[in-house]
Order: C-alpha cells, then structure tokens, then sequence
C-alpha cells in the first residue's frame, strides 16, 4: 500500500474522527478507526491485524492524534474476541452497512444467473458479485461463499448449455464429432483437433488452400448448421480458448458433460474464425491479383511508349528527308504512324480490368476455393447475384458463357468487357468481375456469411427490431440523445456558424491563407521558448532516480497494483508461479521467447513460463492487468499535472515480424515486413487501450473502439476527446464517436482534407467561399438518423464492435443510406472542428501535444521489444493479442513506476526547500527509459515483496 492510496482509499474524515474519539477512548481509537476504513474501502470488516501496512498505521495514529501503535498490540487487543465483535458491529452501524439477507441472496443468484450466460470464467462472476454487493452497501460474505455462488450460477449455465447443444446437435452427431476431434488426422501427424489449432502460416495460396480444408471438414460435420446463437458468442470462444491452451490427451480426461461442451464450442467457433481468416486472406489474394495485372499493365505501356517514340522519330525524320517529295515523305510518315497501337487510347483502368481477366487460371483458381463457403447477399446485390450466375455455370461444367445464359448486370465499368464476343473472352471477363465485386461487397456487408465473426449480416450485428422498438426511447436516453436529428443539429450549425466568421476574421488578419485552389494553408506553430529550468529540473529529478533493473520495477509496481494477481485471477501461490508469471509476461511483451527469458531468471524452467504464458492469455485477464496498472499511475499527484484524464491520443507503432507471418504487412516507412499495435494513450500519459491491427489499412475503427472500451465502466474519468492522425479519421468515426459521447480530433496531414463542408444552401463569408463546399445533405442526416443511432446503440450493448461497425462503412458502402447519413453528419463535424483547430492556437497546440506525448511513448515501447516478432509467434489471434497485452503492461509498469519516483523526488526536494514550480513539471514527462536496464540477468527480490504479492498460506514454502 502506497502513500497515494492511503490518501485516496484510507483517510479519515472530520466526522470519522469525531465519531471514533467520541465512541472509544484511548487504547482502542486506532483497531476501531482501522476497522471503519478497511470496512469502508473493501466491504468486509477485518479480522485479523496480521498485515497491516506500517504505512496506514502511520496514516491513522497522525490523524487521530495518539501515539504509535505497534501491530503486535493490536493483535493482543482482539485476543478477546467480544472487542473484535464490538469494533466491527460500530463500524457497520456508522456506514449504514447490512447483512445478506435471504431476499437480497436469491436477487444475487439472479444477477449471477444473469451474468453467467456471457461470463468465461467463474472468477468473472466472483467480482460481479462483490461489485453488486458493495453498490448496495451490503457486507460482503467471505470469499470461499461469494465462489460457491459463483460456481453454483457458471454451473447452472454449464448444464444449460450442455442440454442445447444435445438437443440442437443430437446424441448420435455429438458423439461423432467429439470421436472425430480425437481421431488421427489424415493431413497432419496428430488428430483433427491438432490439426484445427494448427494456426496459418505465411500469406500464399496454399495457406488459403489449407484453410479452405479445415473448413471443408468442419462442414462435413454439419457444424455450420449448428443452431447455438442462444450461447453468446463470447461464452464459446471462451470455452474454445481452454481446448487451445490444453493438450488434446488432457482435453478427453474432464468430465463428459464439460468435455462435450468445449469439443462443441471450439469446432463452431474455429468454423467462424476459420472462415474470418479464409476471407481475409481470399481478400488479399483478390488485391494481389489485381496488383499483379495492374503492374503487366505498366511494363506493357512502358514498351508502348518506347516503340511509340521509336515511330514517331523515325515519322519525323522522313518528313525531314529533302530528298524525297512532300507526297511521298507524307504517305510513307502515315505508313509508320498507322503501326502505332492505339492501346493508350484507353483508361489504365480498363487495360487493368482486361488484364486480370486474361490471367483466368488465377482467378478461377481462386473462385473456386471459396465454393465451400456459404454465401448470402441482399435481394438485388450485383455480387451476390453475379456469384450465384457463376456458382451455375460451374455446376452445368462450362467454361464459356452459353448463348441461352442470362448474364446479371456486372456494373458500367465492366460491362464492356464482359459484352465481348467471344464467349470464352466474356466468361474470363465475368470471373475477373465476380471476384472483385465479391470482394467489395463483403467489406460493405450486402454479401455475408453466416458461419463467420466479422462478416456475418448486419442485421445479426443490430439490435433486433423488435427489442429496437420496444426500448428506442431508452436507448436514445442511455446515449443522450434527442429523438429528432434537427434537436441535435441545431447546435452544432449555431456553432459552425460562429467558428466560420472566427475563421473568416483569421484569413482577414492573415493568421490563416486560402489559395486560388482553395486548399487551406496554415503557418506553422510556434515552439514554446526553450527554457533552462525545466531542463534542469528533468535532470535533476531523474539523477536523484537513479538507475534501476527492470525486476526491481516490476516487483514494486505489482506490490502497488497486484497486477500478478489479475493475470493469475488469484494471488501466485509461491515464489516460483509469482516468478513464472513475470516471465510470461516479458516472454509475450519483449522480443524474447520463453527459452530466452528462462536463461535471464535463474532457476526457471521454460516449460512453467510457457505454462504462464498459456494462463495469461486467457480472458482478458491483461486488460484487467494495464487497468489497475495505467489507473494507479493516473492516481499519483504529478500526474494531474499533466491533464485532467479526459483527453487522450491514439496511433499505431509497427512492430517488426517475419515475413512468414500471415497477417504481417509491409511498412511503408522502413520498408519491412510488419505488424501493428494501437494504443491509446491518456493526457496522464498511461496507456489506457491497447489492441492489434492490420498494417496498412485505415484506424478510424481502432480509434474509437478503444475509448468506447474504456468509456463502459461508471468507475473511471471518461475520455471526452481523442487526438488521432490522419490514419485514424474518416468521416463516419467523426460521427459515431460524437454519437458515443466524444470528439475525435484529427491532425489532418493532406490540404485536401482541409476543405469546408457546409449544408446545401448556407452562406459563408465571401473570403472562404473558395474552401467551402456545399454537399452536405441535412435531410440525409435527418433520413437516416434513427438507423444511426440504433447502430450507436447497438455498439453500446456490445452487438457490435465500433471498430467492425466503422469498417463496414468503409468506401465501399457508399450508396447505402446509413453510410450517407453518418458520412454527412462527418463533413459537419469535421468543419466544426478545423475552425476550431485553424483559429484557436491554443487548442492546436493542445491536439499536437497530445500526439507528441503518444510518441514519446513509442520510443519507450520500442526499447522494451527493439527486436522482431518470432516466426512462430503471433498467428493466432489470441496470441497477437496476448503480445499487445502484455507489451502494454509493460510499457505501463515503466511509466507507473517513473510517476511514482518523480512524485516522491519532487516532494522531497520541495521539502528540502528547492523550488518546483507547477509549469516545469508539467514539461516533464514519465518515459524516461535511460536509467533502466531491460536486459541481463533478472534477480527478483523475494525477500522484499513475497510476503505482499504471494498468498499467505505459501508466504513460508515459498520464502
């Protein structure tokens, strides 16, 4: 227990004081006051004073005005048990607290029923419980009761499940699949459940192959037909992750009915994210494909243009040659420039479009993998219906368009293509285009699947319509927003108007200059001036840090947060399993391996670091680790000194991977091979989100997944606004995170995107008439604005994520209404914000510094993982987020752990009579790293902190 804690969690009152000096005399002023704030802060009165921190003594016998109270008189004081009783009885009465009693007991198994039918874990149900006791000020039950009834409630849910699924599936299919997971597998060395958790390897067409297999078998069982959308989604994946983590041999030892139920639920849920990964990967395939046709097309022009130059300068010479007669140097000039093509008559576009259809192995190849995946699509979906037109001619065995075959419309700009007259030329062609439109479709959603995650239907992702409807005022109150589109409008037009005229005054003064293109330009801002004092301050606060090894960092931020005991979901019941979870954690977060950390901790074995490195993966037990990490250092006085904890940023950093790694990407910048990880980074400087993403593609999505993760629970400062890069801002994140309760603020790179959107028909000073454009439609917004919301909503209930919700309305839902509705409300907020960023200096160099200070914390991220993702790592889902995970929380630890020191420093040297001033401090920041050694060998001081991080029954055998 820290001094912050105590001053948060454990101070008394006026009234505390008063209360306990008036109730209890001298001697037992302190055991009382202790049970009141224990009492208080916990919800469980105290019983025994084996573990009282000195810290908290201290803190009670100053404000109580008595001398120092050893813990062994405290101890000696309850050895009658009535005073024990009597302190505990008064501490209950003067909070207000009650007993359970038989009524709020059974509303507890209630909202445990409840809560187990998403929970992955009983230990889920155990801190739901203590959370809805402590909200009704009731006293909470000893822990082994509290998980008797979270146990009872994961069972009851258990045995639900294992009925639908026997009823859904059947006693014979059951016992087939279950048999079949246990079997040899024909494709690789082990069974089939080895070969289904086999994950994919690098991107090629014989991976897709792979894939495509997997499915294949999955379906031969009748899995896709299995009807279980009564189980939450979450409630399978969850049952799911515990037959990946465990060994197939030890999967058929549990019980029958437990065993049934994971079988069931891995199969389907490997079905979905096997299907997720086949059309990832068959969407990559169709832009490489695409790539490979448009890069035939540049070296073919390139050679055009060669032998056009070569013509035309032996055209010119002829014309030159006084030798012949003007008629005959005429008609021979005509003769070499008739041989010139006249391919570059046409678009690049086209010629790419017919060179993909002349490369129809590939294509067809590549078709032809995905007749195993079970495609639905709108009524009148061109892709959909072109897919269905083609899954025909493969059954009546033609590679050619019949004469008698009606073609569905392919699109304008394939449609001259595929109106060839050749027959073999047009079925080549309408390949080419089922493929592409395929593609399109399904990143827009009117083309689906419905064993899949990410591409299932919209409608599965919304609320259903008759929740919708029964509860749309609710939810439109829940969000805070007005039931009329024009209610919510009217403000954000007042304020757009009065930015408007602020930034038309900026362009009179010329703060801001619109070129006769009526691209924005705006001056660069100007530094702060370099001052020497806060330079000296920095230096001198981390001189009296002083260096430190990275074991020391982690065992005194744990012993401050427990964050061991929420990766564990129990306290480590020695040194060893304390000492197996550190390495679990730097072997996911560092560029080490479990071989590799084991060599850097004396006497640990790498097989228990792997074991660690299994456990920490699985439900979300590191988001619950970075969370009392990231709120322990935002708790810390300095920190408030940089923010108030409602702002933030958000940006990618590029971890470098092997090429072999399916997901992994070429970086742009430094030209390898890549994977990305967001993190979302407070005023406070704590990371407070973390997730990974695919390089290369837009992060609107992960932006605003990230605060509306964070925003859920009531416990915790909401972030109001977001500072993103140009990567992380389209139009429609614009909108639904303003919907979501936030403003995501882009730092706009392209002039292009500096433009002015207004509504049809608005005036705008004459000055910026030439930035304006008037294209936004209020009746769009105003015709879509309760699908909008609903979508809003149906984030908010976890239908649906927003990153998933923000891809969907990607460039290619263009033409869908919702899509034209959020797209819109966008433009607005995108102009509302830039007058705000172009002419208030303040504001801008707010946004900018928010984005330094995620910057800053990229230079600490990489000195903690400065090499490469392992071949081998990362390929599963789940592990790529346990390396996010894991990564982050180090990353934290390290900036905790930095807060902590620089606010003890500070008060020290304040004591000590040096001035710190408030404004130097808020320059300093907390990612210093040069004064810590991440590598060597790790000695981990047990002898110091075993007694407060390791369960108390193994405190001997483990010290």
């Amino acid at each position: 227990m820290s001094e912050v804690d105590v001053q948060q969690f454990f101070s008394l009152s006026k009234n505390d004081i008063s209360a306990v000096c008036e109730r209890f005399r001298d001697d037992r002023r302190v055991a009382a006051a202790i049970q009141l704030l224990f009492l208080r802060a916990s919800g469980r009165p105290m019983d025994r004073f084996a573990t009282v921190p000195k810290v908290l003594l201290r803190s009670v016998c100053e404000a109580l005005r008595s001398p120092s109270v050893s813990i062994a008189s405290l101890r000696s004081l309850y050895e009658r048990r009535q005073t024990l009783y009597e302190h505990q009885a008064w501490a209950r009465t003067y909070l207000g607290l009650n007993d359970l009693d038989e009524v709020q007991r059974q509303k507890l198994e209630q909202v445990l029923a409840v809560a187990a039918l998403e929970a992955a874990h009983p230990d889920d149900l155990v801190r739901t419980a203590r959370i809805w006791l402590y909200g009704r000020r009731i006293i909470i039950p000893g822990s082994r009761r509290i998980a008797d009834w979270a146990r009872k409630a994961f069972d009851a849910t258990e045995a639900a499940m294992a009925a639908t699924i026997e009823t859904v599936i059947g006693k014979a299919a059951l016992r087939q699949a279950i048999d079949w997971a246990y079997a040899p597998s024909p494709a690789a060395s082990g069974s089939h459940l080895e070969w289904l958790k086999t994950p994919p390897q690098r991107h090629s067409p014989s991976t897709i192959a792979e894939t495509l297999e997997k499915i294949r078998a999955l379906k031969a069982l009748w899995v896709h037909n299995w009807a279980l959308d009564s189980i939450a989604l979450s409630k399978q994946q969850a049952y799911a992750a515990h037959v990946v983590m465990r060994r197939p041999s030890m999967t058929a030892r549990i019980e029958q009915r437990r065993q049934a139920v994971e079988v069931v639920c891995f199969l389907r849920a490997t079905l979905m994210e096997l299907t997720d990964i086949a059309l990832l990967q068959a969407s990559r395939r169709s832009q490489e494909l695409f790539r490979h046709a448009a890069e035939r097309v540049h070296q073919s022009r390139a050679r055009s243009n060669g032998a056009t130059l070569r013509q035309a300068v032996r055209a010119r010479a002829v014309l030159r040659d006084e030798t012949k007669s003007w008629r005959d140097r005429v008609l021979e000039a005509r003769t070499l420039l008739d041989e010139i093509s006249d391919a570059g008559a046409t678009s690049f576009a086209s010629q790419v479009r017919r060179a993909l259809a002349e490369d129809s192995r590939r294509v067809h190849a590549h078709l032809a993998g995905l007749r195993d995946i079970d495609f639905a699509g709108r009524p009148g979906d061109l892709a959909y219906e072109q897919w269905q037109a083609w899954i025909k001619l493969q059954e009546i065995g033609s590679r050619e368009i019949p004469p008698d075959f009606k073609l569905p419309p392919v699109g304008l700009t394939w449609s001259a293509i595929v109106t060839d007259l050749d027959p073999r030329s047009r079925y080549r062609a309408f390949e080419a285009s089922t493929m592409m439109a395929l593609r399109k479709s399904l990143r827009r959603g009117s083309v689906w699947v419905s064993h899949s995650i990410g591409h299932r239907s919209s409608q599965s992702m919304l609320l259903v319509d008759a929740e919708w409807m029964r509860f749309k005022e609710q939810h439109f109150q829940i969000l805070g927003l007005p039931p009329q589109a024009s209610e919510f409008l009217g403000p954000i037009l007042a304020t757009m108007s009065v930015g408007m005229y602020a930034l038309a005054e900026a362009v009179e003064r010329g703060k801001v200059n619109i070129d006769a293109k009526g691209l924005v330009h705006l001056p660069p801002i100007n530094a702060l001036d370099e001052e020497i004092e806060p330079r000296k301050t920095r230096e001198a606060v981390f001189k009296r840090i002083g260096r430190v090894q990275l074991p020391d960092v982690l065992m005194e931020v744990d012993a401050a947060t427990h964050f061991s005991e929420a990766l564990l979901a129990r306290r480590p019941e020695s040194g060893h399993e304390l000492l197996a979870v550190y390495g679990a954690l730097l072997a996911h977060g560092s560029d080490n391996d479990a071989t590799g950390v084991g060599s850097m901790i004396p006497g640990l074995d790498p097989a228990h670091i792997a074991a660690a490195m299994r456990a920490i993966e699985f439900s979300g037990r590191l988001r619950r680790a970075n969370e009392r990490v990231s709120e322990y250092q935002n708790s810390l006085p300095v920190a408030a000194l940089w923010g108030d904890g409602t702002k933030g940023s958000a940006d990618m950093m590029a971890m470098d991977a092997s090429r072999h790694l399916w997901t992994a990407r070429v970086d742009p910048r430094r030209r390898t091979y890549a994977a990305g990880l967001y993190t979302h980074v407070r005023d406070r400087w704590g990371l407070f989100y973390d997730q990974p993403i695919v390089l290369n593609e837009r992060q609107a999505g992960a932006a605003v997944e990230g605060v509306e993760q964070h925003n859920r629970s009531e416990d915790r400062i909401r972030v109001s606004l977001l500072a993103v890069d140009t990567h992380g801002m389209t139009s429609v994140a614009l909108a639904i995170a303003k919907l979501l309760g936030f403003d995501l603020c882009p730092r706009l790179k392209d002039l292009r995107e500096r433009r002015l959107f207004v509504p049809r028909g608005w005036s705008v000073p004459d000055n910026l008439e030439r930035a304006s454009v008037r294209r936004v439609s209020l009746k769009a917004i105003e015709r879509g604005w309760d699908d909008l919301v609903r979508l809003v909503a149906s984030i908010r209930a976890g239908k649906v994520s927003a990153a998933h919700a923000i891809h969907r309305l990607g460039s290619a839902a263009i033409g869908d209404p919702l899509h034209h509705a959020a797209d819109h409300l966008g433009s607005l907020l995108r102009t509302l914000f830039l007058c705000d960023y172009l002419t208030i200096t303040d504001f801008r160099r707010e946004i900018l510094t928010l984005l330094s200070r995620g910057e800053s914390v990229h230079q600490l991220q990489r000195a903690i993982h400065g090499g490469q993702i392992a071949q081998d790592r990362g390929r599963r889902r789940q592990e790529m987020v346990a390396i996010s995970g894991a990564h982050a929380l180090l990353t934290n630890i390290v900036l905790a752990w930095n807060t902590s020191r620089m606010d003890s420093v500070v008060a020290r040297l304040r004591e000590s009579g040096l001035p710190m001033e408030d404004d130097w401090l808020r320059r300093i920041g907390p990612a210093h790293f040069s004064h810590i050694n991440f590598r060597g060998t790790y000695r981990f001081n047990l002898e110091k902190y075993g007694h407060l991080l390791v369960e108390h029954r193994a405190d001997k055998a483990a010290l």
